[in-house]
């Protein structure tokens, strides 16, 4: 009966030993030193065209004209100045956007002054708040192409000046773009 007993405590030391280790080898903190690099996710505008140079697009007058420019602060954003526009006023602009940075991009949303411009659809504002609509946008193709470092994107914008703007019409509009890493990109539902 002793042999057993003792054959019995005897396992149940060792047992409890091991579990013992095991317990202190899975509780055990270990620490790992190094250094994490992330990417950059960064763009500028490097081209901002528009074609009303002289004659105005479409007819035989030079009657309203346009300016465009690129933010010297923050190239992400490009300003438009029309004066002397008129209705059915329009100007065509090509902006090419360039991946500065070391993470692909994907444009996520173009705005003109805090509004939302979808793919291939004509947006309507009314800049003077008198109920009638004086502008419209229009871009092409452009949400949701990935943009890889060193690479460049061109979209198309365009602007058409309605009938409830009056003649002679000053407008400046500010063109920003928001742009997400690669893999965070939502699609619009």
């Amino acid at each position: 009966m002793s042999k057993k007993l003792t054959a019995t405590f005897a396992v149940l030391i060792v047992a409890l030993m091991l579990t013992g280790m095991s317990y202190a080898l899975w509780s055990k903190t270990l620490y790992i030193y190094g250094d994490i690099y992330t990417g950059d996710l960064d763009a500028e505008i490097t081209f901002f065209f528009h074609n009303d140079y002289g004659i105005d697009p479409g007819y035989t007058k030079d009657v309203g004209s346009c300016t465009c420019t690129i933010d010297e602060v923050d190239p992400q954003k490009g300003y438009i100045i029309i004066e002397n526009g008129y209705p059915s006023y329009s100007v065509h602009y090509s902006i090419t956007i360039k991946n500065t940075g070391t993470v692909p991009w994907i444009m996520q949303n173009i705005t003109v002054d805090g509004t939302s411009l979808p793919n291939n659809q004509w947006v309507q504002i009314d800049v003077d708040g008198d109920g009638d609509y004086d502008i419209e946008f229009y871009i092409t193709d452009s949400l949701g192409e990935q943009v890889d470092p060193g690479d460049s994107i061109e979209t198309s914008l365009d602007t058409h000046i309605m009938q409830g703007a009056e003649e002679g019409s000053f407008f400046e509009f500010t063109i920003s773009f928001l742009l997400v890493q690669w893999n965070e990109y939502v699609p619009p539902s």
